[in-house]
């Protein structure tokens, strides 16, 4: 018999048994190192290769655009809200990234979920947005790009194929999100042809 209090004695027992199991949980709580760029970057890649579901939808003058319009170019679609927080903050660096990006096969093109229309167009104004803003109530929506919150951003290829998805807002404009949209444009400059509806 030992010379402690058995229940002294059987809790050291026990939390020698359960050492590895802790050690274990310890292990999985600690973040992996990012072993791709699309890893540390936050983009959830697609399984598949498909193409991404198509957008009809008015811009700010009324003009119908359509997402495959700006086919030949690797899009970022952003799916927003004025009311949304996070988008407020992460819009400053889309509109840097698409300046740092420009003269390159390369456009940001986001579609504002906000159900209260009016809100839109001051909004942009004051925000300085100058890339394309469809009003996606208004218009036809894949249901395929809801239920993940705002915002949410997916990359396309420019014959259209889905690379992947971000949730949540991000420093698009950092040197990490640059090289990466300049490597999917191959390094090339944009032709004299203005792809879409630009």
């Amino acid at each position: 018999m030992p010379d402690q209090p058995f229940s002294v004695f059987f809790f050291r027992r026990a939390l020698i048994a359960l050492l590895p199991a802790i050690f274990f949980l310890r292990l999985l709580s600690v973040p992996a190192t990012a072993s791709t760029l699309s890893d540390q970057l936050g983009i959830s890649l697609f399984d598949a290769r498909e193409k991404a579901p198509e957008i009809s939808a008015p811009d700010l003058s009324g003009r119908i655009l359509h997402l495959s319009d700006y086919r030949g170019k690797v899009v970022l679609l952003n799916f927003w809200a004025t009311w949304c927080d996070p988008c407020k903050k992460e819009i400053p660096s889309l509109i840097s990234l698409g300046k740092k990006l420009s003269g390159r096969p390369f456009v940001v093109v986001s579609v504002a979920m906000d159900r209260r229309l009016a809100h839109i167009p001051p909004f942009v104004r004051k925000l300085g947005i100058d890339y394309p803003v469809l009003e996606g109530r208004r218009g036809e929506v894949d249901s395929r790009y809801f239920g993940l919150g705002l915002p949410q951003s997916y990359v396309i290829l420019p014959d259209g194929t889905l690379v992947g998805r971000v949730i949540g807002g991000r420093e698009w404009d950092s040197p990490a999100f640059v090289n990466y949209f300049r490597s999917l444009t191959g390094g090339r400059r944009a032709s004299g042809q203005k792809g879409g509806s630009l």
